[in-house]
């Protein structure tokens, strides 16, 4: 992390040395990601380079990219019911507006992946005729924290370089690397160009360079930060989360290399070489000698060994039980488990309380991001509501709730006989039944409160009729 807005200067070299061992990781864990797994993992080459084909197998089972979007599905599979007011309030029109306008739920499940690829997921909040909220990778991100204190951030830097070609005066060609920086304050975005020479910063150049319309310095009327990261598992000496690879890298590339060794024996040997008498050799038209295989007929004079294949036990039983044993410590390190990828076997899961118990590792994760994910969704609407209200003619959104889901298939029929039982026995209400059930919104609860009391009515005797409105009761006379 940075501790000064110094380091970013005339004269410093870009990115911090701080940084650098932190974006390194970052490209390692994308690359890992998205399957480019011999860009990470170097022992596979000597492991499974083969001299005399001069190639190598290797068996990429991108258990990385598996285990990312498995946290985000549990986490947002099944969309939070988010609101600021009664269902026509201006509060919750302004708020799903905002959530409609910015596909926020998908935004939401990119900043989640970032959370468990890179430790870290970053939102960010600015304004363009309205309020737009998108996440940020946080190879850009590089905050800057007090020397005393590494959890207060004093300000949060989005930096990217990129590159122009341009012509010389002899027809040739020059690369020149610049730098964009937007330094964001409480209450304040100031934009920064610099041209780099060899990772050092060279000079600083006018924002007209390239972004003629870019104010140097843009208040925000907002006493908060328009970047608000999201954290994986933090500890009190970091400023930046724990990724999910990290512990699982050795694991990971052993699986793949004892996949990818198997599948190198089982190729060795599904073409087994032959032996058997010299006779059997030919010669070719340069002299060289060689035997036809495919079926051909070999004749075996008196004493001369029969042609045969060469047959060998790869002893593959051992390999597979050293895959279950890495499988195992896969789920224990990761906090997964095999019913988490849906590797069930018959009978373990025959309701979702049964799933629900298998799943207890992987629900108490999820329920870890899902504590720093709710004040931070909640965060970034309120701030985009008040970029709305300050720059635009929005409502400022107060109260925002958000129910969340487990992400778990919800067996219908078991919860259907739970809150049966409960209704009967007098534990519950109707009405909470029919909305845990069915999460109705309170207009619609009335509504279907309303129709259940007229069917009970009018299924009851005409001589003993319920009034499930009023709580009476009306019969014959006595």
């Amino acid at each position: 992390m940075l501790t000064s807005l110094n380091q970013i200067d005339i004269g410093q070299p870009w990115p911090a040395e701080s940084e650098i061992e932190r974006l390194r990781r970052y490209e390692a864990n994308k690359n890992l990601f998205e399957g480019y797994h011999d860009l990470v993992f170097g022992d596979w080459v000597r492991r499974l380079y083969r001299d005399e084909y001069n190639t190598a197998v290797f068996i990429i089972t991108n258990w990385a990219k598996r285990l990312s979007t498995l946290w985000a599905d549990l986490l947002l599979g099944e969309r939070p019911r988010i609101t600021a007011g009664e269902q026509k309030s201006k509060e919750q029109q302004q708020l799903e507006k905002i959530i409609n306008d910015n596909d926020f739920f998908n935004v939401a499940y990119e900043v989640a992946l970032d959370i468990s690829r890179y430790g870290t997921g970053i939102f960010k909040v600015r304004y363009d005729k309205r309020p737009i909220i998108e996440a940020v990778p946080p190879s850009l991100w590089f905050p800057v924290v007090s020397p005393d204190n590494i959890k207060d951030v004093q300000a949060h830097v989005i930096a990217w370089t990129f590159e122009i070609n341009e012509k010389t005066i002899f027809s040739g060609q020059r690369k020149r690397t610049f730098l964009r920086v937007e330094i964001h304050e409480k209450g304040k975005i100031t934009n920064k160009l610099f041209e780099l020479d060899n990772g050092v910063i060279k000079l600083q150049l006018p924002l007209a360079t390239f972004y003629p319309d870019l104010p140097e310095e843009q208040e925000t009327g907002i006493d908060d930060f328009l970047v608000i990261p999201v954290h994986n598992l933090m500890t009190s000496d970091r400023a930046y989360g724990l990724d999910d690879y990290q512990d699982l890298d050795g694991i990971i590339q052993e699986l793949e290399i004892r996949l990818s060794q198997i599948s190198r024996i089982l190729d060795k040997h599904a073409d087994p070489n032959m032996y058997g008498p010299d006779t059997a050799l030919e010669q070719d038209e340069y002299g060289n000698w060689y035997v036809k295989g495919g079926g051909k007929y070999f004749p075996i004079g008196q004493g001369e060994e029969p042609p045969g294949y060469v047959t060998w036990d790869g002893q593959l039983e051992a390999a597979f039980k050293h895959i279950e044993q890495l499988l195992e410590q896969f789920y224990a390190l990761s906090e997964t488990s095999a019913a988490a990828f849906g590797q069930l076997k018959s009978g373990l899961a025959e309701s979702g309380t049964a799933l629900r118990r298998l799943m207890m590792a992987p629900l108490a994760k999820v329920n870890r991001i899902r504590m720093r994910f709710d004040s931070a969704i909640k965060k970034v609407l309120n701030i985009a509501s008040q970029l709305d209200v300050n720059l635009g003619k929005g409502v400022k959104l107060e109260n925002i709730n958000i129910a969340w889901n487990d992400g778990l298939p919800q067996d219908e029929k078991e919860q259907a006989e739970i809150y049966s039982t409960l209704v009967q026995n007098g534990l519950v209400s109707r009405e909470t039944a029919l909305k845990h059930l069915f999460e109705f919104d309170a207009e619609t609860l009335r509504e279907e409160l309303s129709k259940i009391a007229v069917e009970a009515n009018q299924e009851a005797p005409a001589l003993f009729k319920v009034n499930l409105q009023e709580g009476e009761q009306t019969g014959g006379e006595e």
